[in-house]
């Protein structure tokens, strides 16, 4: 059973345990109780079953785009995550040490970096994602996914004759 199978029967295991008290409140026979039981349940692992397939093809779709951006030629687009991490620090360093050391060594006014929230927010969501891949790889965890991306071990990906150019 997958970490996302478990996590969806835990759900279900506790929502039954929860609909099997109220119905304990109706006055209906033991052969009722248990037909609605199982009704219930049978729904309740439709309805997680149908959200782990989505979750699975919307990490599938991911990983895909991650490996396209692999395969293909253009060395910088391998690197663009680390750069946007690079980058991103450079504009807070500017911003927080830079910007205040020249403003309380001179008294000037320098100006800093206005950055917004969509900076903030999309620059965490890739430091996460590559910090999570480097992690995982680091541990041992060596496959398309954490190779997609954290950028290495592209030879492999290239030899790979499940990945189409």
């Amino acid at each position: 059973m997958g970490w996302l199978s478990r996590i969806f029967a835990g759900g279900v295991g506790k929502v039954i345990g929860q609909v099997g008290g109220i119905i304990d409140q109706f006055k209906l026979s033991p052969e009722e109780k248990q037909k609605i039981t199982i009704e219930m349940e049978s729904l309740l692992q439709k309805r997680d079953s149908e959200i782990e397939q989505t979750i699975r093809a919307e990490l599938g779709a991911k990983e895909r785009v991650l490996v396209a951006e692999l395969v293909q030629g253009d060395n910088y687009t391998k690197r663009a995550r680390p750069t946007v991490v690079y980058a991103g620090l450079a504009f807070i360093f500017f911003n927080y040490c830079v910007v205040p050391t020249i403003q309380s060594l001179t008294g000037a006014e320098v100006e800093a970096f206005k950055l917004p929230r969509e900076f903030w927010a999309g620059w965490a969501g890739i430091v996460a994602t590559w910090s999570i891949g480097r992690s995982a790889e680091k541990r041992g965890a060596r496959n398309r996914l954490t190779s997609a991306i954290t950028g290495n071990g592209h030879s492999r990906l290239m030899d790979d004759d499940s990945v189409q150019g």
